[in-house]
């Protein structure tokens, strides 16, 4: 475009540099990452990236499975919890070395809530929760050692901004939600439910709008919630062939699947929040001719995707 930029008026010309600009950045958007220098030698950043995304969820997922006896009776559940101690600290490690990836990867943890681990003595906690606090004990630790110069650090006024007209009712609700313990029969049950269902999901929130920042982020964030979604739907067709025999009879003469939940209508609640994203990306249009390729993998992938979630949602009968 430079050959005819003299023959532009200055207002064109500058039109014509922001969407020569914009072009460039859609290029290398549907392109593989080139290699910038900031990770392992002789590793393109594409698949840099792909090996902090596999190593943070399999520490996690390795620490969660041995020595947790809530998930059964097999060899590695029943190992001493101490074993499982060094994949935690490589996951945190990973972490610190890539917060964002860790954040918004933590949706892949939701559907195990009801399976706690124990950490020591009685105290247990989800899959979720472990995951969360050894983000948030990342984001304090750097947040201390960094102060001003954190990368993710996010004043009040702009942390404000961006939760928009939703600050006061955040605030309002958490209040009403806090008084609720001391009114509550069971202080320590409310306590916990406290924590589990509203103080944690806003520390989500905050560290959500801190850290994921780029439009690579929030792709992984919303591709978590599917995997997600993907995985339960994995283990409902597997309980559905293999251990029917394992489901309850019910009244009106149906076995719904459940998985890991105690109810099948879990299932159909975490299927409203995933199976939307899924098929957005079925019916997404791209603007531009160089991306329809790309597009087209992209749709092939998500319908691969969704006719599981939409075979488990019909054998959860919770539509």
């Amino acid at each position: 475009m430079s050959s005819q930029s003299p023959f532009l008026p200055d207002a064109d010309l500058d039109e014509q540099e922001v969407i020569d600009g914009v072009d460039s950045e859609l290029d290398v958007s549907i392109k593989p990452p080139v290699d910038s220098g900031k990770h392992f030698k002789g590793i393109s950043l594409f698949w840099h990236d792909r090996l902090v995304e596999a190593g943070l969820i399999l520490s996690m997922a390795l620490y969660y499975i041995v020595g947790n006896a809530n998930l059964g009776s097999g060899y590695l559940f029943q190992l001493n919890p101490l074993f499982s101690v060094p994949f935690l600290l490589l996951f945190a490690l990973l972490c610190w070395y890539r917060l964002p990836f860790a954040i918004a990867l933590l949706p892949l943890t939701l559907p195990y809530y009801l399976l706690h681990k124990t950490i020591v003595s009685h105290y247990s906690f989800s899959l979720a929760e472990i995951t969360l606090g050894v983000c948030l004990l990342v984001a304090l630790l750097q947040l201390l050692m960094r102060r001003s110069r954190w990368q993710y650090w996010l004043p009040w006024q702009e942390l404000r901004e961006r939760l928009g007209p939703f600050t006061i009712p955040i605030l309002v609700f958490l209040a009403a939600a806090a008084f609720s313990i001391i009114i509550a029969y069971d202080k320590v049950v409310a306590l916990r439910s406290f924590r589990e269902e509203v103080f944690d999901p806003l520390l989500y929130v905050v560290l959500a709008l801190c850290c994921l920042r780029s439009r690579q982020h929030l792709a992984r964030l919303l591709a978590a919630l599917l995997g997600s979604g993907f995985l339960v739907a994995l283990l409902g067709i597997v309980q559905f062939f293999f251990f029917k025999n394992q489901l309850v009879l019910e009244s009106d003469g149906i076995r719904r699947v459940h998985v890991m939940y105690g109810s099948a209508n879990s299932i159909g609640l975490l299927f409203d929040y995933v199976l939307p994203i899924g098929l957005a990306l079925v019916v997404a249009r791209k603007q531009h001719a160089q991306e329809v390729l790309a597009s087209w993998k992209k749709r092939a992938l998500a319908v691969a995707i969704c006719l599981p979630l939409l075979y488990v949602l019909y054998l959860t009968q919770s539509i």
